[in-house]
C-alpha cells in the first residue's frame, strides 16, 4: 500500500482504540505534576506503529510515548498517538491523531484524525491540504487586529509561565487568542481557515510533524519566531495564513 492509505488506515483504526476506550471511565496515571499519560495514548500508539511495521518494517518510528526505533531509513514516521491527552481525558472533543511521514527530513505526508468528530486532515508534498476529502485553504485575513490567533499551555513549569508571557504579548495586537490544548489541531484549524495563526515555544518533533504540512499545502507559512524554517532542533514555531508573518515576527522580539 501507499504511505497515505497506511496512514489513514492506521489514523482512523487509531481513532476507532480511542473511542471504545473512551465508553468506560478514562484510565490514565500522572507522568507529572501538569501532565498525563492515558490508556488510549498507549493503545493508540500500539495499533499505529503495528500498522506501519507491517507495511513498511525497514522505516524508522519516532513516537511520542516510545521514543524513537531508528532503522537508519531515509523514512521516518512521527506519531503523535492522542494530541490532546488532558481534553480527552476529561470529554472534550479536541483531541487526535497525528502522524507525519519525512523523507531525508523532507516532510512529505501528513495526517490528523481527530475521532470524535470524525475530521481527517490529510496533505501530500506539492498536492495540497485536504479535510474529509475537499480542499482546505488558509484564511484571507491580512490585519493583525483582526486576526484570531491560537496557542498552547506547557506541562513544565518555567515554559508554561513563558506561554502566558508571549500570550500577554500577543493578546493585545489581536482580535482574540484561543488555546484548545493540541498543537496538531492547531496547526489544522489554521490550514482550514478558522485561525489566522498559531504560536509555540517548548515544542517537539510529534507537536508539528503533520501539521506543518497540512497548514503549509493550505498556503500557510512556518517558521521559527526568528523566521527560520523548522527543523527537528527547533524550539518554538509560527504557523499563519501567510498574510502578515512578517508583523507577527516583530511580536516575538525580544
Amino acid at each position: 500500500m501507499d504511505f497515505k492509505t497506511v496512514a489513514v488506515n492506521a489514523a482512523k483504526e487509531a481513532g476507532k482504540v480511542i473511542l471504545e476506550l473512551s465508553k468506560d471511565k478514562i484510565k490514565y496515571q500522572k507522568k507529572s505534576k501538569h501532565d498525563i499519560l492515558a490508556e488510549a495514548d498507549l493503545k493508540s500508539e500500539e495499533s499505529i506503529i503495528s500498522e506501519i511495521k507491517k507495511n513498511f518494517p525497514d522505516h524508522s518510528i519516532l513516537s511520542e510515548e516510545k521514543g524513537e526505533d531508528n532503522n537508519g531509513s531515509e523514512y521516518l514516521w512521527v506519531i503523535d498517538p492522542v494530541d490532546g491527552t488532558m481534553n480527552y481525558a476529561h470529554g472534550l472533543d479536541e483531541y487526535c491523531i497525528s502522524i507525519g511521514l519525512l523523507r531525508n527530513e523532507e516532510r512529505i505526508l501528513g495526517v490528523i484524525f481527530l475521532p470524535s468528530l470524525n475530521k481527517l486532515f490529510v496533505a501530500e508534498k506539492g498536492k495540497g491540504a485536504t479535510l474529509n476529502g475537499k480542499k482546505i485553504h488558509v484564511s484571507d485575513e491580512s490585519e493583525l487586529s483582526n486576526m484570531i490567533a491560537a496557542t498552547d499551555n506547557s506541562s513544565n513549569e518555567p515554559h508554561r509561565s513563558h506561554a502566558y508571557d508571549l500570550m500577554k504579548k500577543v493578546s493585545p495586537e489581536v482580535r482574540c487568542t484561543r488555546i484548545f490544548g493540541s498543537c496538531a489541531i492547531h496547526s489544522a484549524y489554521v490550514a482550514e481557515g478558522k485561525f489566522d495563526f498559531y504560536f509555540k515555544s517548548n515544542i517537539t518533533q510529534w507537536d508539528f510533524a503533520a501539521g506543518i504540512l497540512i497548514a503549509e499545502e493550505a498556503g500557510g507559512l512556518v517558521t521559527d519566531f526568528d523566521g527560520n524554517k523548522i527543523t527537528k532542533l527547533s524550539k518554538n514555531i509560527v504557523i499563519s495564513n501567510n498574510k502578515n508573518h512578517k508583523r507577527i515576527l516583530e511580536i516575538f522580539k525580544d
